[in-house]
């Protein structure tokens, strides 16, 4: 055991430090925590779980204003004709009132199963969620830290690829919020 009298207060700092818990989580802590799985859902509902038990993350839809926000280089990315559809969503992930996350995302319908994308026009689960039974992987494509809207701590852009032949399914863009760090 550490005596505070030994070792001061230089001592019990690093004790602190040294103990799992001590430090608040960063930034690249949470990258990290998303780079090891495919669903962002699902390391966003283990910090609801952890913020409020019992509390199913819900992504609370936006409306969509422009049809414009469908720009030629989402749909190269998306690999995509020029009129094949595509689905946009805009949400806000909340633990309750807490928000975690707000999220552009643009889907391929056609990639997608019926029922799917039946979730995804009429319902508040999110798209990670609606969509597990494709087994996708995640493609990061751009991360940023820095210079960011007051209140956002990261944003991710990733491209979603359904596991059966690695076909894009979503591009989605990130912008997590400061209570995942929470």
């Amino acid at each position: 055991m550490i005596s505070t009298k030994k070792a001061g207060l230089p001592g019990l700092f690093l004790w602190c430090f040294a103990l799992a818990g001590c430090m608040e989580p960063s930034t690249s802590d949470f990258q990290k925590e998303l780079a090891a799985q495919p669903s962002a859902t699902a390391v966003l509902q283990a910090h609801c779980d952890r913020l409020r038990p019992g509390t199913t993350m819900q992504a609370i839809v936006l409306p969509v204003e422009r049809e414009d926000t469908i720009s030629p280089d989402i749909r190269s990315i998306l690999a995509v004709a020029p009129d094949e559809p595509i689905g946009v969503r805009h949400v806000r992930l909340q633990c309750g009132t807490l928000l975690l996350s707000e999220a552009w995302n643009w889907y391929v319908p056609s990639r997608l199963t019926p029922e799917m994308v039946h979730i995804l026009t009429t319902t508040h689960i999110p798209f990670g969620r609606a969509v597990a039974a494709l087994h996708f992987r995640r493609e990061a494509l751009q991360t940023s830290s820095t210079n960011l809207p007051s209140g956002t701590i990261l944003r991710n852009r990733a491209l979603l690829r359904r596991a059966s032949d690695d076909a894009p399914i979503s591009l989605v863009e990130e912008n997590y919020q400061e209570a995942v760090l929470k």
